[in-house]
């Protein structure tokens, strides 16, 4: 191999390591905001909302903002913090 195919092929492993940081960076910031998001719905709910409404505003099913209120509550009863969202949306859209 010449030089310039060997600066090359180390160019292009840097862009896809620097890809791949920015890949998992935003991974875990819309895991993050997924869990925020969740903890809002919940949040509504446990403030007299009704769960038909906090759907309705959220665009998502009543059964499941049912469910993320019943999985928090169930997580506060066993004395631990609530789990991670099951359901991340996908970073490709």
């Amino acid at each position: 191999m010449t030089g310039s195919q060997d600066t090359a092929k180390d160019a292009a492993v840097q862009a896809i390591r620097a890809a791949d940081a920015e890949r998992q960076a935003a991974q875990a910031a819309a895991r993050e905001a997924q869990r925020r998001w969740e903890a809002a719905l919940v949040a509504a709910v446990d403030a007299g909302h009704a769960p038909s409404a906090v759907a309705r505003e959220a665009g998502v099913t009543r059964n499941r903002v049912s469910q993320l209120v019943s999985a928090r509550r169930a997580a506060e009863a066993e004395g631990r913090a609530p789990r991670a969202p099951r359901i991340v949306p996908s970073p490709f859209g």
